[in-house]
C-alpha cells in the first residue's frame, strides 16, 4: 500500500512533466511563428513527442522523481538544472545526429527549451510546495513504544518524504517526545475516534496486539475502512528500500521469499543479459587497448586481475578486472575490503572505479552465465565465510546470479568493514524479495546516473 502510495506520486509528477513537454510544443510555434499552423504543428509534433519521452528518462537518470527532492529545495534546484543541461545535449544529438525527420530546429530548439524550463520547474514548485507536502501527505498512527515513535519519526525525516507522523499510541513505558505536532494517547479506543474522523491514513504497527487489551479488536474494525495497516518492519522496508536485519528470521524467509515464483522472471533476465551483453562487449573490444595502456602507464604490474568470487547457488567462479591497485596491494597474502580514498588505488584507478569501467572484462562472466548484468556484487570466498558466521543469513543473497551493478550499489556507498557490509546486506535482501524486471530497468538508470555524476567531479 505505502509503495503502491509513493508509486502514484512519481505518476503524477512523471504525467504533469509530459504534460508540460507537450504543451511547449504549441507555445514554441506561437512564439516563433505568431501562429500555430496545421503544417507546422504536424511536422514538430512527432519529432518532439519522441524527444520528450527521452527527456522522461533523462529526468528519471537525473533523480527528478527522487520524492525526497521535494524537501530540499537547494538540491532540487541543482538537480533539475543539471537534469536540463542534460536534456539539451540529448536534443542536439537527437536531431542533428539522428536526421530523419527532415528539420533542424536550432531557434525553435533552443526556445523549447526556455519554455519547458520555465514551466516544468512552476509545475515542479507547486508540486514540491503544495502538492507533495499537503494533499497527498500520509498521515500515520504509530502503535508502540516513545523510544519506537521516536525512531519511526526520524526515519521519515530523512527517508520518507510524504508522511507525517501524526498521532502515537503509547503501549510501553517511556518518555515521550514532543515536536508540538504529533498526539499522544494510552489507550486503543482512540484508534476508532480517529479512524472515524478520517485523521489518519496509515497504522504502523510496532508492538503485538495480542499484548495490548483491546488493541486486537480496534485494529480488527480498522479493516473494514480506508485505513491502511503495515508492521513496523514493513514501513521501514518501504521507506528505505531495505530489509532490518533485527526482523529478519527463518520465517520471514519462508512467508516472502519464494524461488518458485521467479523461474520466468530469471529466465526472461538472462535473454536480456545475452542481448544488452553482445554490444557491450564489442564495444569493450574497442576501448579495451586504450584501457590497458592507461592502466599500464598508472604502475607496474598486470592490466588484468583476477579473482575467486562467490556466485548463484555458492558456486565460486573466477572473474577478472582491470587493474585500479598497485600490484602490492596486499603484499601479506591477507583480503582486505576496498575502502573510501583507499591509498592503495591508483590515479587511473580511482576514475576507472568511479565510471565502472574497471568492471568492463565482467562481461565475459555475464556471457557465460556466470553474472548478470543487475543483482548483488560477488564477494570473495573469505569474506563471505566471516559474514556468514556474524549473519548465517548471508547466503541467502546468493539465490540469485550476482550482477555487475546491483541495488546495495545505488543506494549504499563503499562497504569497508564488515559492519557496513551488514546493513549492505540489508538493500541485498529487499532486491532479493522484490526483484522484477522493472526493479532492474531502475537500478540500470540509477548506475548510469551514478557513473555519469562521478565523471562530472
Amino acid at each position: 500500500m505505502l509503495n503502491s502510495r509513493v508509486r502514484f506520486k512519481q505518476l503524477l509528477l512523471l504525467l504533469g512533466d509530459f504534460l508540460v513537454l507537450q504543451i511547449s510544443v504549441p507555445l514554441m510555434l506561437l512564439l516563433r511563428y505568431g501562429r500555430i499552423g496545421p503544417a507546422d504543428y504536424d511536422q514538430h509534433a512527432l519529432p518532439f513527442l519522441l524527444l520528450s519521452l527521452i527527456w522522461l528518462v533523462g529526468y528519471y537518470i537525473a533523480g527528478l522523481y527522487d520524492l525526497k527532492l521535494t524537501r530540499d529545495s537547494l538540491k532540487f534546484l541543482r538537480t533539475y538544472f543539471e537534469g536540463m543541461l542534460a536534456n539539451l545535449l540529448l536534443a542536439f544529438g537527437f536531431f542533428y545526429l539522428l536526421p530523419i525527420f527532415g528539420i533542424a530546429p536550432r531557434r525553435n530548439l533552443i526556445l523549447y527549451v526556455i519554455i519547458v524550463l520555465v514551466l516544468n520547474y512552476l509545475w515542479r514548485l507547486a508540486f514540491n510546495r503544495m502538492i507533495a507536502k499537503t494533499i497527498f501527505k500520509i498521515r500515520l498512527l504509530f502503535i508502540g513504544s516513545p523510544q519506537d515513535a521516536g525512531r519511526v519519526a526520524e526515519l521519515i525525516e530523512e527517508a520518507a518524504p510524504g508522511f507525517e507522523l501524526k498521532a502515537v499510541l503509547q503501549t510501553a513505558p517511556g518518555t515521550r517526545f514532543d515536536d508540538g505536532s504529533v498526539i499522544w494517547h494510552a489507550s486503543p479506543d482512540a484508534i476508532r475516534g480517529m479512524v472515524k474522523d478520517g485523521q489518519i491514513d496509515t497504522i504502523v504497527v510496532g508492538h503485538k496486539p495480542e499484548e495490548v487489551p483491546g488493541l486486537q479488536d480496534a485494529l480488527y474494525e480498522t479493516i473494514f475502512s480506508a485505513v491502511s495497516l503495515v508492521d513496523r518492519a514493513g514501513f521501514e522496508e518501504s521507506a528505505t528500500g531495505r530489509i532490518p536485519l533485527e526482523h529478519i528470521s527463518q520465517n520471514w524467509f519462508l512467508s516472502h521469499i519464494n524461488e518458485g515464483d521467479k523461474r520466468a522472471y530469471e529466465g526472461v533476465k538472462r535473454f536480456f543479459d545475452i542481448v544488452l551483453a553482445i554490444p557491450i562487449a564489442i564495444v569493450t573490444a574497442f576501448i579495451y587497448p586504450l584501457l590497458a595502456i592507461m592502466v599500464k602507464i598508472s604502475s607496474s604490474g598486470p592490466v588484468l586481475y583476477s579473482q575467486i568470487r562467490i556466485g548463484a547457488n555458492q558456486k565460486p567462479f573466477r572473474i577478472y578486472k582491470l587493474r585500479t591497485m598497485r600490484q602490492d596491494a596486499e603484499v601479506a597474502g591477507k583480503p582486505q575490503f576496498a575502502q573510501k580514498d583507499d591509498p592503495r588505488i591508483t590515479k587511473i584507478g580511482k576514475f576507472l572505479r568511479a565510471t565502472r569501467l574497471d568492471e568492463l572484462p565482467q562481461i565475459w562472466n555475464v556471457l557465460r552465465g556466470d553474472m548478470s548484468l543487475i543483482g548483488p556484487r560477488p564477494e570473495r570466498p573469505e569474506f563471505v565465510t566471516e559474514l556468514v558466521a556474524q549473519m548465517p543469513y548471508y547466503a541467502l543473497r546468493h539465490l540469485t546470479r550476482p550482477g555487475l551493478t546491483g541495488w546495495a550499489q545505488v543506494q549504499f556507498p563503499y562497504a569497508s568493514t564488515f559492519e557496513e557490509n551488514l546493513k549492505k546486506l540489508q538493500y541485498d535482501l529487499f532486491y532479493i524479495k522484490h526483484r522484477t524486471i522493472m526493479l532492474d530497468i531502475a537500478i540500470l538508470l540509477k548506475t548510469i546516473r551514478i557513473v555519469l555524476k562521478r565523471m562530472g567531479t
